[in-house]
C-alpha cells in the first residue's frame, strides 16, 4: 500500500500554521527525502505520517506495518528494549506458551512467531549492539544505541514502508557507513527526513516542505541542489525586472505629475491674463484636479500591482537567498587601531583523554601584530 497525504493542515497550539493543504503521495517501492527550511514542519509531518500526531485536517493513508525511527527518544527511557521495538507482547506470549499457558490469546498474539527472540537478538547483534539484552532499559543507552535499537527494528519487523527522522545524528562513523549500506540494498517504501547529504545522494528522488507544497525533485541531493540554485536565480531575475519595472513606473508618475501640475499652473496664468471669470477659473482648476487625481491614481494602481507582484516573488524566495554580505570599505576613519596583539601563544596542557602533559606551545615564536581600520590582513600557514 502506498503512503498518501490528501489536505493535510498543522496548526500548533499557539494558533500557528505550521503547513496547510498539503497533498502527497509515496508509490510503493519508492525512497525519497524530504528536506525543507528548519522549523518548516518535516518532523511534524513524518510524526503525523507514523499516527503519533494528528493533523488539524486532511486524511492520512498509510499501510498497517508502517514503521517510524524517531528524532529524539526520551519517550522511551521509561521502556525496555522490547517495549520500544513493539515486541514486548510477542515475547510475553511466547514465554506463557511454553510454560504451558497454551491459550489462544497467547497464541494470537505469537502469529507464529516462535523466532522472535533469536531474530531480535541477531538483529541487535547486526547493528552493534548485541551485548544488550531485551530487557535492557533505554534509558540506561547513548543516544547512538537507541538509534540502533530502532534500526534493528528495521530488521526485525520487516516493514513494506519505513519512515526516518534525521537517523545519523548520534551515530559515530561505523553506524552511519551500516546505514548508508543499508539503504542502498533496501527495495521497499523509505522516506527520510535528514540533514546529512551523504544520506540524501543515496536516495534517487528528493522532495521539499514549504508551507502550502511539497515540490517533488526527481534526483538525489546534489541535482536538488543544482536545479533549487536555477530556480532561486530565475526568482531573483524576475524580481530585479519587476523592481526594475516599479522604478520607471514611479519615475513615470512622479514626472507625469510634475508636468500635469506645470501645465495647469501656467493655463491657470494664461487664462488670468485673458481675463477668464474666477467662477470659471475655479471650474477649469476642479477640472484639472480631478483629471489629475485620475492619471495619479491609474499610475498608483500599476504601481502597486508591481509592487504586489515584487513581493509575491520575494515570498517564493528562499530565506538564504536573500543574505547579502557587503565588503564595501568601512565607515571608519582610515588608519583606527581596531586590534593590537602582543607575544600571544598558546598552549595544549593535556591530551584528549584528559592526561596531564608538558605544555606543547602552538607556535614556536609568540605572535604580535596590529591591525588598522583599512587595512587588509592575510594569514598563511600549515
Amino acid at each position: 500500500m502506498p503512503i498518501s497525504i490528501q489536505q493535510i493542515s498543522y496548526i500548533h497550539p499557539d494558533k500557528e500554521t505550521l503547513f496547510d493543504n498539503l497533498n502527497f503521495a509515496i508509490g510503493k517501492g519508492q525512497k525519497l527525502g524530504l528536506v525543507g527550511n528548519n522549523g518548516c514542519g518535516k518532523s511534524t509531518l513524518l510524526q503525523i505520517i507514523a499516527g503519533q500526531l494528528s493533523p488539524s485536517s486532511g486524511v492520512i493513508v498509510r499501510p498497517d506495518d508502517l514503521y517510524y525511527i524517531p528524532q529524539h527518544f526520551g519517550q522511551y527511557d521509561s521502556l525496555t528494549i522490547a517495549q520500544a521495538l513493539h515486541i514486548d507482547t510477542k515475547q510475553q506470549a511466547l514465554h506463557a506458551i511454553l510454560a504451558g499457558d497454551a491459550s489462544t490469546k497467547n497464541f494470537t498474539l505469537l502469529n507464529d512467531d516462535w523466532n522472535i527472540e533469536e531474530r531480535s537478538a541477531a538483529a541487535l547483534d547486526s547493528w552493534g549492539i548485541g551485548r544488550f539484552t531485551l530487557s535492557y532499559p533505554m534509558h540506561l543507552l547513548s543516544g547512538g544505541e537507541k538509534t540502533r535499537v530502532f534500526l534493528a527494528g528495521m530488521d526485525i519487523h520487516a516493514p513494506s514502508a519505513i519512515l526516518m527522522d534525521e537517523p545519523t545524528n548520534h551515530l559515530d562513523i561505523a553506524g552511519r557507513q551500516r546505514l548508508y549500506d543499508w539503504v542502498e540494498k533496501y527495495r521497499s517504501t523509505l522516506l527520510v527526513v535528514s540533514h546529512d547529504r551523504t544520506l540524501l545522494n543515496l536516495l534517487p528522488e528528493i522532495c521539499e516542505l514549504e508551507k502550502h507544497q511539497i515540490m517533488y525533485y526527481g534526483g538525489n541531493y546534489e541535482f536538488y541542489k543544482e536545479q533549487k540554485a536555477l530556480m532561486q536565480e530565475a526568482l531573483q531575475q524576475r524580481i530585479e525586472e519587476k523592481e526594475k519595472a516599479l522604478r520607471i513606473a514611479r519615475k513615470v508618475a512622479r514626472e507625469t505629475a510634475e508636468r500635469r501640475d506645470k501645465q495647469n499652473v501656467r493655463g491657470e496664468k494664461a487664462n488670468i491674463k485673458r481675463g477668464v471669470p474666477r467662477i470659471v477659473l475655479n471650474g477649469l482648476q476642479s477640472k484639472s484636479e480631478k483629471s489629475t487625481g485620475k492619471l495619479t491614481a491609474v499610475h498608483q494602481e500599476k504601481a502597486e500591482k508591481l509592487t504586489d507582484e515584487r513581493n509575491r516573488l520575494r515570498g517564493s524566495l528562499s530565506p538564504t537567498a536573500t543574505l547579502k554580505t557587503d565588503f564595501n570599505s568601512s565607515s571608519l576613519h582610515t588608519g583606527k587601531t581596531l586590534v593590537t596583539a602582543k607575544e600571544i601563544n598558546f598552549g595544549y596542557p593535556a591530551d584528549a583523554d584528559g592526561n596531564n602533559l608538558p605544555e606543547q606551545r602552538l607556535w614556536q615564536t609568540p605572535v604580535s601584530f596590529q591591525l588598522k581600520s583599512g587595512d587588509r590582513l592575510r594569514i598563511e600557514g600549515t
